[in-house]
């Protein structure tokens, strides 16, 4: 659907087909449009979906990285969720085999030793040696981004020379956007809200006197926004579970 389609569904809606004569401004209906898009890329995880960017090492040696330490980010970017160092295959071992990998190594060590002997004494040693490690094996990178300007600043360290890779949440186009059911009842109801607003700015009257009923109008606009943000609401639910111990 493109912006056009939905203004002309949005303003059917409004005029019940053209039954009323009142509706909005063009320009107001695309101003809605344009502030909801930013609504829903920063609160509805349909609009965004999960992507894998990769930064060459080249953009680590430019001058413009060593004055600011932050890579400019393209417009399509909403969120950034990880940070890491592509891996090069090898182990820390001398071994190429990608199916003995440092973390499998370490996690056997740690989580797989018998409960036998002096094993509280030989656990302690073990998670020392974990310790140790991670500042060997660790490939993540501590950052900063600010949606806004969409620049991805990095804090600690620079990659040592395989580049990096950035997951990150992209927006989708906006004419797939306005094919959401959920975004289209979302505009309407903000419309609906706005003509309220403009038919009660005076006393409007329709051709034979007939008086619109605008708190029925108003009412049924937050009916439905409040039903749309609440299905968003629930539907925002987070993939993963948090166990705390206590």
């Amino acid at each position: 659907m493109t912006v056009d389609e939905l203004i002309v569904d949005i303003q059917n809606e409004l005029t019940f087909a053209k039954a009323l004569p009142y509706s909005l401004p063009e320009q107001e209906i695309r101003r809605i449009i344009t502030n909801s898009e930013k609504y829903f890329y920063d609160n509805w995880k349909h609009a965004v979906e999960s992507r894998y960017l990769l930064i060459p090492q080249d953009v680590f040696k430019s001058e413009q990285f060593k004055k600011t330490r932050s890579i400019q980010l393209p417009d399509c970017v909403a969120f950034v969720h990880d940070v890491r160092e592509p891996s090069g295959g090898g182990s820390m071992f001398g071994t190429m085999d990608a199916d003995f990998a440092d973390n499998k190594f370490i996690g056997s060590e740690v989580f797989l030793t018998p409960f036998i002997g002096e094993s509280i004494m030989y656990r302690t040693v073990i998670f020392s040696f974990l310790d140790l490690v991670k500042g060997f094996t660790i490939d993540t990178f501590a950052y900063d981004y600010n949606k806004n300007t969409r620049q991805l600043g990095i804090l600690g360290r620079a990659p040592k020379g395989n580049g990096m890779v950035v997951q990150i949440a992209k927006k989708i186009e906006a004419n797939d956007l306005y094919e959401d059911e959920v975004f289209q009842r979302y505009v309407r109801a903000k419309a609906k809200l706005r003509l309220g607003d403009l038919l009660t700015t005076f006393d409007y009257n329709l051709p034979g006197g007939i008086k619109p009923n605008y708190t029925n109008l108003v009412t049924k606009a937050e009916n439905e926004l409040n039903q749309v943000l609440e299905m968003m609401k629930t539907e925002n639910t987070p993939d993963f579970l948090y166990f705390a111990r206590w």
